[in-house]
């Protein structure tokens, strides 16, 4: 649970670069781009339920465990974007995905209101058959 927490305090830092799953969301970008799309929208609880969701973790979370991480990350991700002056716009630069097709990268550049911009890379992992944010192990 700590190593989770910690994920979710570096995703949140890094403005919230993760996934969504869900149908219409099958690759890594369309992930990313319906993630980036909620944190413009200012729709921070239904960003971190997204990231929250699809997390790769090892065991099930509890609905109380997914509730609180869900909070927190929202409440993070809100303070962090607006001191930025939310999310202006966003551009997906590249999608890698492994020649066995298991694990992906998605580069995302972010320019705030404030003007000011960022360039993440987030990490994918398939599991199930679906796309879900690495915790980088």
């Amino acid at each position: 649970m700590k190593k989770l927490f910690q994920l979710m305090a570096v995703v949140a830092i890094a403005f919230f670069i993760t996934n969504c799953g869900g149908k219409e969301a099958n690759t890594p970008s369309a992930i990313e781009k319906t993630l980036y799309t909620q944190l413009q929208k200012g729709d921070y609880q239904k960003a971190a339920e997204l990231i929250i969701k699809n997390l790769s973790t090892e065991k099930e979370m509890t609905a109380e465990e997914s509730a609180t991480l869900i909070k927190s990350f929202s409440e993070k991700a809100k303070q962090s974007t607006e001191a930025k002056g939310g999310v202006k716009s966003f551009e997906i630069l590249e999608e890698k995905i492994s020649e066995d097709g298991l694990t992906a990268t998605v580069t995302t550049k972010v320019v705030y209101g404030d003007g000011t911009d960022k360039t993440e890379t987030t990490k994918y992992e398939k599991k199930d058959n679906a796309w879900k944010l690495s915790m980088g192990k």
